[in-house]
Protein backbone atom coordinates (compact mmCIF):
# COMPACT_ATOMS: atom_id res chain seq x y z
CA UNK A 1 0.00 0.00 0.00
CA UNK A 2 2.63 2.57 0.99
CA UNK A 3 4.38 1.74 -2.73
CA UNK A 4 1.31 1.91 -4.41
CA UNK A 5 0.71 4.96 -2.34
CA UNK A 6 4.16 6.71 -3.32
CA UNK A 7 3.61 6.07 -7.31
CA UNK A 8 0.30 7.37 -7.40
CA UNK A 9 1.69 11.02 -6.16
CA UNK A 10 4.59 10.79 -9.42
CA UNK A 11 2.57 12.22 -11.81
CA UNK A 12 4.72 10.61 -14.66
CA UNK A 13 4.59 7.05 -13.63
CA UNK A 14 1.94 5.00 -13.63
CA UNK A 15 1.62 1.52 -12.02
CA UNK A 16 0.22 -1.28 -14.50
CA UNK A 17 0.18 -4.27 -12.12
CA UNK A 18 0.09 -5.57 -9.07
CA UNK A 19 1.71 -9.58 -8.65
CA UNK A 20 2.11 -11.70 -5.62
CA UNK A 21 3.73 -14.66 -6.94
CA UNK A 22 6.63 -15.27 -9.78
CA UNK A 23 4.64 -17.08 -12.00
CA UNK A 24 1.61 -14.21 -11.45
CA UNK A 25 4.89 -11.78 -12.72
CA UNK A 26 5.96 -13.87 -15.49
CA UNK A 27 2.48 -14.42 -17.21
CA UNK A 28 2.01 -11.29 -16.69
CA UNK A 29 4.98 -10.37 -18.69
CA UNK A 30 4.05 -12.67 -21.45
CA UNK A 31 1.06 -10.90 -22.43
CA UNK A 32 2.02 -7.61 -21.33
CA UNK A 33 4.94 -4.65 -21.12
CA UNK A 34 6.22 -2.14 -18.32
CA UNK A 35 9.26 0.29 -18.33
CA UNK A 36 10.72 -0.85 -14.94
CA UNK A 37 9.82 -3.99 -13.12
CA UNK A 38 9.79 -3.42 -9.41
CA UNK A 39 10.45 -7.03 -8.10
CA UNK A 40 10.36 -8.31 -4.54
CA UNK A 41 13.64 -11.04 -4.17
CA UNK A 42 10.95 -12.72 -1.45
CA UNK A 43 7.84 -14.12 -3.30
CA UNK A 44 6.98 -17.36 -1.90
CA UNK A 45 3.85 -18.92 -3.76
CA UNK A 46 3.44 -20.78 -7.41
CA UNK A 47 5.52 -23.10 -8.92
CA UNK A 48 8.39 -20.47 -10.29
CA UNK A 49 11.19 -19.86 -7.41
CA UNK A 50 11.46 -16.25 -6.44
CA UNK A 51 15.11 -14.74 -5.44
CA UNK A 52 18.40 -14.65 -7.14
CA UNK A 53 16.80 -17.70 -9.66
CA UNK A 54 13.27 -15.86 -10.60
CA UNK A 55 15.47 -12.55 -11.55
CA UNK A 56 18.04 -15.13 -13.56
CA UNK A 57 15.06 -16.42 -15.36
CA UNK A 58 13.31 -12.66 -15.70
CA UNK A 59 16.81 -11.65 -17.33
CA UNK A 60 16.88 -14.09 -19.93
CA UNK A 61 13.34 -14.00 -20.65
CA UNK A 62 13.18 -10.41 -20.87
CA UNK A 63 17.05 -9.45 -20.94
CA UNK A 64 15.91 -5.60 -21.99
CA UNK A 65 13.31 -4.93 -18.99
CA UNK A 66 14.88 -3.32 -16.09
CA UNK A 67 14.55 -5.16 -13.26
CA UNK A 68 14.26 -3.11 -9.83
CA UNK A 69 14.90 -5.30 -6.75
CA UNK A 70 13.06 -4.75 -3.40
CA UNK A 71 14.19 -6.29 -0.37
CA UNK A 72 14.28 -6.57 3.31
CA UNK A 73 17.69 -9.02 3.14
CA UNK A 74 20.65 -7.32 4.25
CA UNK A 75 23.33 -9.93 3.32
CA UNK A 76 25.77 -8.42 0.87
CA UNK A 77 26.35 -11.88 -0.34
CA UNK A 78 22.75 -12.80 -1.44
CA UNK A 79 22.10 -8.59 -2.90
CA UNK A 80 25.46 -9.24 -5.09
CA UNK A 81 24.30 -12.14 -6.39
CA UNK A 82 21.11 -10.45 -7.24
CA UNK A 83 23.29 -8.06 -9.13
CA UNK A 84 25.14 -10.73 -11.21
CA UNK A 85 21.64 -12.19 -12.06
CA UNK A 86 20.58 -8.63 -13.49
CA UNK A 87 19.34 -6.00 -11.41
CA UNK A 88 19.40 -2.52 -12.84
CA UNK A 89 19.06 -1.51 -9.46
CA UNK A 90 18.34 -2.67 -5.17
CA UNK A 91 16.40 -0.93 -2.79
CA UNK A 92 15.98 -1.69 0.98
CA UNK A 93 12.82 -2.16 2.37
CA UNK A 94 14.69 -0.34 5.50
CA UNK A 95 14.84 3.23 3.18
CA UNK A 96 11.97 5.65 2.71
CA UNK A 97 9.85 4.92 -0.09
CA UNK A 98 9.77 8.23 -1.47
CA UNK A 99 12.81 7.97 -3.17
CA UNK A 100 11.31 5.20 -5.13
CA UNK A 101 9.93 7.53 -8.14
CA UNK A 102 13.72 9.08 -8.62
CA UNK A 103 15.32 5.18 -8.66
CA UNK A 104 12.27 3.94 -10.94
CA UNK A 105 13.17 7.18 -13.56
CA UNK A 106 16.73 6.70 -13.09
CA UNK A 107 16.32 2.72 -14.47
CA UNK A 108 13.73 4.00 -16.93
CA UNK A 109 16.77 6.84 -18.18
CA UNK A 110 18.96 3.26 -18.60
CA UNK A 111 21.19 4.23 -15.47
CA UNK A 112 21.67 1.55 -12.24
CA UNK A 113 20.30 2.92 -9.03
CA UNK A 114 21.59 1.26 -5.55
CA UNK A 115 20.74 2.64 -2.21
CA UNK A 116 23.13 5.21 -0.18
CA UNK A 117 22.79 2.80 2.73
CA UNK A 118 23.45 -0.50 0.69
CA UNK A 119 26.74 1.28 -1.68
CA UNK A 120 28.03 2.28 1.93
CA UNK A 121 27.81 -1.33 3.32
CA UNK A 122 29.20 -2.27 -0.03
CA UNK A 123 32.55 0.03 0.18
CA UNK A 124 32.66 -1.55 4.41
CA UNK A 125 32.65 -5.30 3.17
CA UNK A 126 35.13 -4.49 0.49
CA UNK A 127 37.46 -2.65 2.94
CA UNK A 128 37.29 -5.58 5.30
CA UNK A 129 37.99 -8.24 2.46
CA UNK A 130 40.45 -6.47 1.37
CA UNK A 131 42.06 -7.37 5.24
CA UNK A 132 40.16 -9.97 5.67
CA UNK A 133 39.99 -12.59 2.49
CA UNK A 134 37.55 -15.13 2.55
CA UNK A 135 38.78 -18.07 2.93
CA UNK A 136 37.10 -21.23 1.65
CA UNK A 137 35.11 -23.67 4.13
CA UNK A 138 36.92 -26.99 5.09
CA UNK A 139 35.71 -30.43 3.77
CA UNK A 140 34.27 -30.88 7.93
CA UNK A 141 32.41 -27.04 7.57
CA UNK A 142 30.66 -27.49 4.14
CA UNK A 143 29.57 -30.99 5.61
CA UNK A 144 27.90 -29.04 9.21
CA UNK A 145 26.80 -26.55 7.36
CA UNK A 146 25.10 -28.45 4.39
CA UNK A 147 23.39 -30.27 6.68
CA UNK A 148 22.31 -27.91 9.22
CA UNK A 149 20.68 -25.78 6.11
CA UNK A 150 18.82 -29.09 5.83
CA UNK A 151 17.27 -28.46 9.35
CA UNK A 152 19.28 -31.13 11.25
CA UNK A 153 20.28 -29.58 14.70
CA UNK A 154 23.73 -28.98 15.69
CA UNK A 155 23.20 -32.44 18.14
CA UNK A 156 21.59 -34.14 15.60
CA UNK A 157 24.64 -33.46 13.49
CA UNK A 158 26.91 -34.12 15.94
CA UNK A 159 25.49 -37.79 16.41
CA UNK A 160 25.35 -38.34 12.76
CA UNK A 161 28.98 -37.23 12.70
CA UNK A 162 30.30 -38.79 15.49
CA UNK A 163 31.49 -35.19 16.70
CA UNK A 164 30.90 -33.43 19.86
CA UNK A 165 28.43 -31.33 20.16
CA UNK A 166 31.37 -28.87 20.51
CA UNK A 167 32.91 -29.24 17.88
CA UNK A 168 30.28 -29.39 15.36
CA UNK A 169 29.41 -25.99 16.88
CA UNK A 170 32.72 -24.46 16.53
CA UNK A 171 32.77 -25.54 13.03
CA UNK A 172 29.52 -24.23 12.22
CA UNK A 173 30.49 -20.93 13.67
CA UNK A 174 33.73 -20.77 11.95
CA UNK A 175 31.99 -21.73 8.43
CA UNK A 176 29.68 -18.96 8.95
CA UNK A 177 32.21 -16.50 9.70
CA UNK A 178 34.21 -17.51 6.49
CA UNK A 179 31.44 -16.80 4.59
CA UNK A 180 30.85 -13.50 5.99
CA UNK A 181 27.50 -14.29 7.36
CA UNK A 182 26.78 -13.34 11.10
CA UNK A 183 23.40 -15.86 11.99
CA UNK A 184 21.07 -18.29 10.97
CA UNK A 185 18.80 -16.19 9.24
CA UNK A 186 21.49 -15.15 6.93
CA UNK A 187 22.58 -18.81 6.46
CA UNK A 188 19.26 -19.63 5.57
CA UNK A 189 18.92 -16.86 2.95
CA UNK A 190 22.63 -17.37 1.63
CA UNK A 191 21.91 -21.32 0.93
CA UNK A 192 17.93 -20.30 -0.46
CA UNK A 193 19.12 -17.78 -3.02
CA UNK A 194 22.07 -20.41 -4.09
CA UNK A 195 19.10 -23.06 -4.52
CA UNK A 196 20.49 -25.39 -2.00
CA UNK A 197 18.63 -27.78 -0.18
Amino acid sequence: MGIRCVLREAPDIELVAELDSPDALAAWLEDNTCDVALVDLHMPGGVLPDGVLMLQRLRTRWPQLPLLGFTMLENLGVLQLAVKAGVRGLLLKSEALEELPLVIRRLDAGHSYFSVSLREKWEAAERLAKRVPRTPLSSREAEVLHLFIQGVSVTAISQVLGRSIKTVSRQKITGMAKLRLSNDVELYAFARERGLP
